[in-house]
C-alpha cells in the first residue's frame, strides 16, 4: 500500500507460499515464463538465481535516494556478483538463543547468559527435561543447528563453499546433537520432518527450554507464546560462534515493467518500509539508519538487543555451496535418519557427501 501511495501508477499483488514449497515453485515459474516482477530472495539461494535476477546497477546509478551505504554490507555482499547488485536486503541477523523464562523459574534455574558454555547448557537441559518438558529442540532444517556444529568444532561448508561433512570433528558434532534426542532425551524426537518450523510449534507450546533462531522470529514470541521469553547468545563449546544471514527482494529479469519493479523494490526495502518491519518485530532492519526502531520496539523482550549485538561480535557468514537449495535438501533428508536414531552420523555423512558430490560435479 505504501508503494502505491508513493507511486500511484504501481499496484502490488502479493502471492505467498511456505518456505519449502517456495523453492520448488520458483524454478517452475521462472522456467515457464510466469515469474513475478518481484521475488523474495534468501542470501543462501542468491547465487543459484543470479541469471534470473535483473542487474540493478544502472538503476542504482540514477537513484539519488537509495543510499546503498545504509545496508548491512555483510548481507548486501551476498546479493552482489562481479560488482553487480542483484537484490536489496530488507533484514539480517545472527542466530541467537531463545529461552522460556517461566520454565527456568519453575525449576529454579539461572537463566543462560553470555558466559554459559556447552557443559552448563547440557546441565540445564538435564534439569529441564522432566515432567514432559525438554531442554531444547531441533527440526529438519540445517539452518538451526549449524551454529552449534560450528561451536562444537565441526564445519559442513567452508568459506570457499566446499561441502565436507565426513570430517571426524563434524560427524562428532552432529552425533552429539543427535544424542541430545536419542541418548540423553533432552530434546523431543522430530515428529514431522517435512515441517521446517516444527521446532517453533513445540517451543510455543511452552514445554521447551531453549531454541536457536534469528531475530526475524521474535514475532512468533509476540504472537504465539503466552509465557515470558529471554534471549542470549549461542553457548560456547570449542569456540564461541554463530552464523549471520538475511533476506531480500529481487526483480525478475523477465519483468515487463523493470523501471516500476525497481521503484517498488527500492520502496519495499527503503527506510520507511524497514521501520514498519522493525516496529512490528518482524525483522532486524538491514538498514543501519532504522535499526534502533527495532531495538526500541522490542525493548520489552528481555536481553534481545544485548543478545543480537553480542552475537554480531561472534558472528560469521553462513557459508553456502552452489545449488544450495538442492544441497540443503540432501543434507536435511540425510540427517533425518541421524536425528531419528536410525543411523550414526558417521555413516549417514558418507551417503550425504556422495550425493552432494554427485550433484555438484
Amino acid at each position: 500500500d505504501n508503494v502505491t501511495k508513493e507511486y500511484p501508477n504501481i499496484k502490488i499483488t502479493i502471492e505467498n507460499t511456505d518456505w519449502t514449497s517456495y523453492w520448488t515453485k520458483l524454478p517452475v515459474e521462472l522456467a515457464s515464463g510466469n515469474a513475478p516482477d518481484l521475488m523474495y530472495m534468501h542470501f543462501s539461494r542468491a547465487s543459484d538465481y543470479k541469471d534470473s535476477m535483473l542487474p540493478l546497477g544502472e538503476y542504482i546509478k540514477d537513484d539519488e535516494k537509495v543510499n546503498m551505504g545504509d545496508f548491512y554490507s555483510g548481507i548486501l555482499d551476498c546479493f552482489t556478483f562481479d560488482d553487480e547488485v542483484y537484490a536489496f536486503p530488507y533484514d539480517f541477523g545472527p542466530y541467537v538463543m531463545y529461552y522460556n523464562k517461566d520454565l527456568f523459574d519453575k525449576y529454579k534455574l539461572e537463566y543462560p547468559d553470555e558466559e554459559t558454555d556447552w557443559e552448563e547448557f547440557m546441565e540445564i537441559c538435564e534439569k529441564l527435561s522432566v515432567d514432559g518438558n525438554y531442554g531444547t529442540v531441533f527440526c529438519s532444517s540445517c539452518d538451526y543447528y549449524i551454529p552449534q556444529v560450528l561451536s562444537l568444532g565441526g564445519e559442513i561448508i567452508d568459506e570457499k563453499g566446499t561441502f565436507e561433512i565426513t570430517d571426524k570433528e563434524t560427524t562428532d558434532a552432529l552425533q552429539t546433537l543427535a544424542d541430545l534426542i536419542n541418548v540423553q532425551g533432552y530434546a523431543p524426537k522430530i515428529a514431522d520432518t517435512a515441517n521446517t518450523v516444527w521446532n517453533w510449534e513445540q517451543f510455543e507450546a511452552g514445554n521447551i527450554g531453549m531454541l536457536i533462531d534469528g531475530p526475524w522470529c521474535v514475532s512468533n514470541v509476540i504472537n504465539y507464546c503466552d509465557f515470558n521469553v529471554g534471549y542470549t547468545i549461542v553457548p560456547a563449546a570449542q569456540r564461541h560462534v554463530t552464523t549471520i544471514n538475511g533476506s531480500g527482494l529481487a526483480v525478475s529479469n523477465t519483468t515487463k515493467h523493470p523501471k516500476e519493479a525497481y521503484l517498488a523494490l527500492q520502496s519495499l526495502t527503503g527506510p520507511a518500509a524497514q521501520q514498519i518491519l522493525a516496529e512490528n518485530g518482524r525483522a532486524l532492519p538491514s538498514r543501519e539508519s532504522v535499526r534502533d526502531y527495532y531495538y526500541e520496539a522490542m525493548s520489552e523482550q528481555d536481553g534481545l538487543e544485548e543478545a543480537i549485538r553480542a552475537s554480531l561480535d561472534i558472528g560469521i557468514p553462513y557459508h553456502v555451496t552452489e545449488n544450495f537449495s538442492e544441497v540443503s535438501t540432501i543434507l536435511n533428508s540425510g540427517m533425518d535418519v541421524v536425528f531419528s536414531g536410525e543411523a550414526a552420523a558417521k555413516e549417514a555423512a558418507k551417503d550425504i557427501q556422495a550425493q552432494v558430490d554427485a550433484l555438484l560435479k
